[in-house]
């Protein structure tokens, strides 16, 4: 991955071509949006509109065919992130803008996918009326929820490739940085704050506004897991602390592993723990 990251970086059209031919070939558009996401961090919007317009393309002409958008607009939503992670440098901003795409994605969604979202449904109820005794979902229902799942996962596989982008951009020109970053990535207050308030109003009134619970979860969930590869890393405690940590938290806590990390992220907004653990007597004096 590294040489084709390095590949891709010597001239634009090398650049487009990964985002074209990641963009056709099944289950691969994941690595074009890497690459397009790479050349906005280093290069900016400038150099970025040319390989997401000419790249692009086959996925516009798969949407045009097959209804499915999935490709584009992981696309889209990797070059918009990639532009706020250039601009703030701050994975704060990035898990905002994620959380915030997937419900405008939401909206749209409907329209870009409809004859796919209602073949889905159709196949979807076709299961249930074979598997479920009683009253089924309706079709209204079963789109909404698809919408939803589809939205936030489009949004978030962005969020995935920009890391991956990110860490081709560290292994290139700044090694070690990504670490770094992820390690002392916290939430402003004002940001998890919004993020909090996305996730009441979600659980709250349910239906439509679902989106907004489920788009922001992730968003604290991460902050939460970085938190925790901060601390370990401020305790050197090393990678056999990190597998128990994942065991633990997977295997033990299972269902509340989530909930114990939206709390620790929220907490950590407001007291800095990171900060308070490097503080030494004569700083706190």
């Amino acid at each position: 991955m590294g040489g084709l990251a390095n590949w891709v970086m010597i001239k634009r059209s090398n650049a487009i071509l990964v985002v074209a031919l990641s963009s056709i070939i099944p289950m691969m558009f994941w690595l074009g949006a890497a690459v397009l996401g790479l050349v906005v961090l280093r290069k900016g919007v400038k150099d970025g509109i040319p390989v997401i317009a000419w790249g692009g393309l086959p996925a516009i002409v798969l949407w045009a065919i097959q209804g499915d958008a999935t490709a584009l607009m992981v696309l889209i939503d990797t070059f918009i992130l990639a532009y706020v992670l250039r601009e703030k440098v701050s994975w704060a901003w990035v898990m905002l803008g994620a959380s915030i795409l997937a419900v405008l994605s939401s909206l749209i969604q409907p329209l870009l996918m409809a004859s796919l979202l209602d073949m889905v449904a159709e196949l979807i109820q076709h299961i249930l009326s074979s598997e479920v005794d009683g009253d089924l979902p309706s079709k209204e229902v079963i789109i909404q929820q698809a919408v939803i799942a589809m939205s936030v996962v489009q949004a978030y596989i962005a969020v995935a490739v920009l890391f991956l982008a990110r860490r081709w951009q560290a292994k290139l020109y700044n090694p070690g940085g990504l670490k770094k970053e992820f390690h002392q990535f916290r939430l402003p207050l004002v940001v998890a704050l919004i993020l909090g308030a996305m996730v009441l109003i979600g659980e709250s009134l349910g239906g439509g506004f679902e989106v907004l619970s489920r788009a922001a979860i992730p968003a604290l969930v991460i902050p939460g897991l970085a938190l925790v590869h901060g601390i370990l890393a401020l305790k050197k405690i090393g990678m056999v602390g990190l597998v128990l940590f994942y065991l633990i938290g997977l295997l033990v806590l299972s269902v509340y592993f989530a909930n114990i990390l939206i709390f620790l992220a929220v907490v950590d907004s407001f007291v800095d723990i990171r900060g308070r653990l490097q503080s030494t007597p004569s700083d706190i004096n």
